[in-house]
């Protein structure tokens, strides 16, 4: 059933095509992702499809009634409501109920008749129909997955940092399941451990999905149709982002052969138009080759893609030697974060540091770059190495000037040509050049870092979040320049894709936990699994993990045991020797509050109790 439906959708901006001809549809279920470069009208489009835009021409439906959550910010209602407070709001109808049925209870206390006992059997019936003997539990997953803690729903929103209000906004949205959930760039913002849920649950979402995403890895796990803006418009893709890699490549070589047997037949058809169209014998035949060359619908060249970042980074012959060690390494500021850390690295060892925030990912880094003083322990290089630090803040000392004035002055043997060489090598040309930094997006900060970053020519190179801010077609182009790098590299990222094709060795931090794994993202990935699957064989151990099972099962049973005969006080209610008798109703009315209340409790030790069973 088709949920949103556009047809030949254009825009315009000062008489420039955006994009033109453009066709999508979702259906239910759907989870369909659009990608395409910065700055192709992605954003636009989405625009369009809440409103917010008018298209110069072409139609947008929404059908049934669809009701679109867009993930931003304006999900939030205002700061001065708690956590609790503002998701609350989602649920604000069972909050009404509520308050009528118990309203209704208490009027029960005092009167008996037929009227209100059908009233409430009917607003209790609502109640339940609306999941209002679940809305507080699933509350509690949806934060608890999202990192919030209970001490946290008492907070106001206003203390909250622009990340976790993004985090509030998305557990929001998700509690109201919409029929198609927007999303702009969903795992910003997002620890690993939060976008690996989150692919779990959006993959198995009872709507539609429509995500615009640069996270290549988080498109491989959920979606099943990419819409690719490019060119002025917007081609279909099914499948995941490695089956969309694999078919651009086959229609583009399609297209290729039907372009070259094109221009053999063109030329073919003008040699004899050429040779003949002035011989008497052949003037017929020439004429009749002049109008079948009018009748072709000429092709163009095919595009594999568009002007691309050319740049690499040169190392000496890397080496099988240890070029850095810690030696019961102890990092952290006033209080150790980890302790007695022991890590060998090669000179050819490609190592990707992993990690929610706040877990010591950059404190570790400064620490091996001697930025921090260890608290304990040492860090030592068996040779002197030139490092190359890549910061994920893009601070430049002086961002008044121009790219070129700034290159200039870092390199001042080198010509105006030559810098201008140099910058058009990350995507800056002609007037670009004298762009003042401070107007540069955050994209464009990054190839910048990475041209200044190529020019010191560094033999260890430290990255914090390089892939940030960048496209999928600059994504691909960094992933291989450091795929490529033949020298040593130790790199912070959440962006899976970048790890699994670069890293060799990963180090997976975590509270009191600093952990090493030989091999990349996906090999690190199927280690834990087994982890899982293998628990310790400690007697102890066991022990635990069968009481837990026990006590989920039986704590699952009571549940079920106890909402049933809830249901069967609340029917006994409409009795009459019940409701004549105020002493027996009132006495079956109390028997169901507390029966309630004892469900509500063994809810949230459940919760408790399987999110415990998880680790």
């Amino acid at each position: 059933m088709s949920l949103l439906q556009i047809n030949n959708l254009k825009k315009t901006f000062g008489g420039n095509v955006l994009f033109d001809h453009v066709t999508l549809e979702v259906n239910r279920n759907d989870k369909v992702a659009l990608i395409g470069r910065n700055g192709v009208g992605k954003s636009t489009l989405i625009k369009m499809i809440l409103g917010e835009i008018t298209p110069d021409s072409g139609d947008i439906f929404i059908f049934g009634g669809a009701v679109i959550g867009y993930l931003s910010q304006d999900v939030l209602s205002q700061d001065d409501l708690t956590l609790k407070e503002e998701v609350l709001l989602v649920f604000d109808h069972l909050v009404k109920l509520e308050k009528l049925i118990k309203g209704i209870t208490k009027e029960l206390e005092t009167e008996h008749s037929i009227h209100l006992i059908e009233k409430y059997s009917r607003l209790e019936e609502e109640y339940r129909i609306k999941g209002g003997y679940e809305y507080h539990t699933f509350i509690d997953m949806i934060l608890s997955k999202f990192g919030f803690l209970r001490t946290d729903y008492d907070r106001k929103v206003s203390s909250f940092s622009g990340g976790e209000k993004t985090r509030v906004a998305f557990a929001k949205l998700l509690l109201q399941k919409p029929d198609i959930l927007l999303l702009d760039e969903p795992t910003n913002h997002m620890d690993i451990e939060i976008i690996e849920w989150l692919e779990s649950y959006l993959k198995n979402y009872d709507g539609a999905v429509f995500v615009v995403t640069h996270d290549k890895y988080f498109i491989n796990k959920i979606v099943n149709k990419i819409y690719e803006l490019d060119q002025d418009t917007l081609q279909v893709y099914y499948g995941k982002y490695d089956d969309y890699e694999i078919e651009k490549v086959a229609r583009y070589e399609i297209l290729m052969k039907q372009f070259i047997r094109q221009n053999k037949e063109i030329a073919h058809l003008q040699s004899f138009v050429d040779r003949f169209r002035y011989k008497a014998s052949k003037a017929k035949s020439a004429q009749d080759r002049i109008k079948k060359l009018a009748r072709i619908d000429r092709l163009d060249k095919p595009v594999t893609h568009h002007q691309n970042v050319k740049m690499a980074f040169h190392s000496r012959r890397p080496t099988d030697a240890i070029i850095l060690e810690t030696r019961n390494l102890s990092i952290g500021y006033d209080v150790p974060l980890f302790e007695n850390i022991n890590l060998e690295m090669r000179g050819f060892e490609k190592i990707g540091i992993i990690g929610p925030n706040g877990a010591g990912k950059t404190t570790f880094v400064k620490t091996v770059i001697e930025d921090l003083e260890p608290l304990k322990g040492e860090v030592v290089f068996h040779k002197p190495l030139k490092i190359g630090y890549f910061d994920q803040n893009q601070e430049f000392e002086n961002e008044s000037i121009s790219l070129l004035d700034m290159l200039h002055g870092i390199y001042p043997t080198k010509t105006l040509q030559e810098v201008r060489s140099l910058l058009a090598r990350v995507l800056f040309s002609a007037d670009d050049v004298f762009k003042q930094i401070k107007v540069l997006s955050g994209g464009e900060k990054v190839r910048l870092r990475l041209l200044l970053l190529m020019l010191e020519e560094p033999e260890l190179l430290i990255l914090d979040e390089p892939t940030n801010h960048l496209d999928i077609d600059t994504k691909t182009i960094v992933e291989d320049i450091f795929e490529e790098f033949i020298g040593p590299i130790i790199f912070i990222s959440h962006d899976r894709y970048f790890i699994n094709k670069v890293a060799t060795k990963i180090i997976s931090l975590h509270p009191a936990q600093f952990e090493i794994f030989d091999g990349n993202y996906d090999e690190y990935q199927a280690k834990r699994e087994i982890n899982k699957l293998e628990k310790p064989v400690q007697k102890k151990e066991k022990i635990r993990t069968i009481s837990l099972d026990k006590q989920i099962k039986k704590l699952e049973k009571e549940i079920d045991d106890l909402q049933k005969n809830i249901q069967i006080e609340k029917d006994s209610l409409f009795l009459p020797k019940n409701y004549s008798d105020k002493s027996v109703y009132d006495s079956i009315v109390e028997s169901i509050h507390l029966s309630e209340e004892k469900a509500n409790r063994l809810f949230e030790e459940l919760i408790s109790l399987t999110q415990a069973n998880e680790f």
